[in-house]
């Protein structure tokens, strides 16, 4: 028969092991969550409405948030479709304003608090150059392209180009590499209808690694500034 001493010594193990298995399998699992549930999102929009496009791969275009508790700002880059987003902040008040070919809010003038409900705030900006987004259609061996570009008071376009690629979030600086290709002409107005010859590299990879389609953007740049506007992307299937 058991005594006392031993079913106790017993019990005592068992508890032992289970709090062992529990912290060990704390110390398995990883902490994702440190309490940053503050959210902005929202978009960039023009003295009209309409969204402005951003580079997302371009550090030109960018809004900054900086907290009260903070010292350093963060960056969020403009999207090509306007959108800007952050879902993953600490829960404070944030300063907010906008760098790029734009007249925006400066420094101080916005303030958002996200200690609360996530917060949609949409900015509305003036860009150097308002780039409607572009229309095209294919004739023959190449790509016709319908445009406008509209500079604000005190910038004119110094340079104007149209971007045909297979990348979707196609800038200024793509170019072209060994999974991607990129045509870019100038243009020598602000609106007209040009044609961007389709070379077989192009619909070869199009085909290869662009799911099929072509991605067409005007982009442009201000007499005042080294930074481009953009259009928003536009999509069609290649042939």
């Amino acid at each position: 028969m058991r005594t006392k001493a031993s079913i106790t010594n017993n019990i005592s193990l068992l508890a032992l092991m289970t709090v062992y298995i529990t912290v060990l399998a704390a110390c398995e699992e990883k902490v994702t969550d440190f309490g940053f549930d503050g959210q902005i999102s929202g978009m960039i929009l023009d003295q009209n409405g309409n969204p402005v496009s951003g580079d997302a791969s371009n550090p030109a275009f960018t809004v900054f948030i900086l907290g009260e508790e903070d010292r350093v700002p963060l960056e969020l880059r403009v999207n090509g479709d306007g959108s800007y987003a952050n879902l993953h902040l600490y829960p404070q008040s944030y300063t907010v304003w906008i760098e790029g070919p734009v007249d925006g809010p400066e420094r101080g003038e916005l303030v958002v608090d996200l200690t609360g409900a996530p917060v949609e705030q949409n900015i509305t900006v003036t860009p150097h150059l308002v780039i409607p987004p572009p229309t095209a259609s294919i004739s023959g061996g190449g790509l016709e392209v319908n445009y406008e570009i509209n500079p604000s008071q005190g910038h004119q376009a110094e340079e104007r180009v149209i971007l045909v690629s297979t990348v979707a979030k196609v800038g200024v600086n793509t170019g072209n590499g060994p999974r991607w290709q990129t045509r870019e002409l100038a243009l020598d107005s602000n609106s007209g209808t040009t044609t961007v010859e389709l070379d077989t590299d192009l619909l070869n990879m199009a085909q290869e690694r662009g799911g099929g389609n072509l991605h067409i953007r005007i982009a442009a740049r201000s007499d005042q500034t080294t930074d481009w506007n953009h259009s928003i992307p536009i999509v069609i299937a290649a042939p």
